[in-house]
């Protein structure tokens, strides 16, 4: 009797746990289905926004490069252009004040410092090309390095865009 009252209780515990786990309904498995193919359709999308983004930032990088170049390419031009015009303005001043000597007018000594004040502007201006080009050439290599990283960070962003599509594919081929 006590192996009768057992396999009784034991069977409506049985039946008991079996009404507790219900089996999913089609309409459940579609919905879950659903969202999970929604869920790899935004992990493609976002994907695909990354290596657009890095795509952008790919372009911005080289414009910047290559404007840093021509940065580069102008000051030193500059630079060029102004030690020409320094070491010609130096030659000139060193050539008239060896002939200061021979001065005798009061016209002739204007004449010499009007040409002196002349020469001196000249050097001036060699000197300013000198340091404009200094600066270019400092802001061309910020430039290229500012571009550099915007091309490896784009990179960065077209592969991790991709990995995601691909992550998104292989799960949509699985379903």
């Amino acid at each position: 009797m006590k192996n009768t009252l057992l396999i009784c209780f034991l069977s409506g515990l049985v039946s008991l746990s079996g009404c507790a786990t219900k089996v999913p309904a089609f309409g459940g498995l579609v919905m879950a289905d659903g969202e999970s193919r929604i869920e790899i359709a935004e992990l493609w999308e976002e994907g695909k926004e990354e290596s657009i983004e890095g795509e952008k930032q790919i372009r911005y990088g080289r414009k910047l490069v290559e404007k840093g170049r021509s940065d580069l390419r102008t000051g030193e031009q500059l630079i060029a252009a102004g030690n020409v015009e320094v070491q010609t303005n130096r030659q000139a001043y060193q050539a008239l004040h060896q002939t200061a000597t021979g001065i005798d007018s009061g016209q002739g000594a204007l004449e010499r410092v009007k040409k002196l004040k002349e020469i001196a502007s000249d050097w001036e201006e060699g000197e300013e090309r000198i340091a404009e080009g200094n600066n270019l050439i400092q802001r061309g290599n910020e430039k290229i390095e500012e571009g550099e990283t915007q091309i490896s960070e784009g990179q960065k962003l077209i592969e991790s865009g991709r990995d995601k599509m691909q992550d998104a594919e292989k799960r949509y081929q699985t379903k």
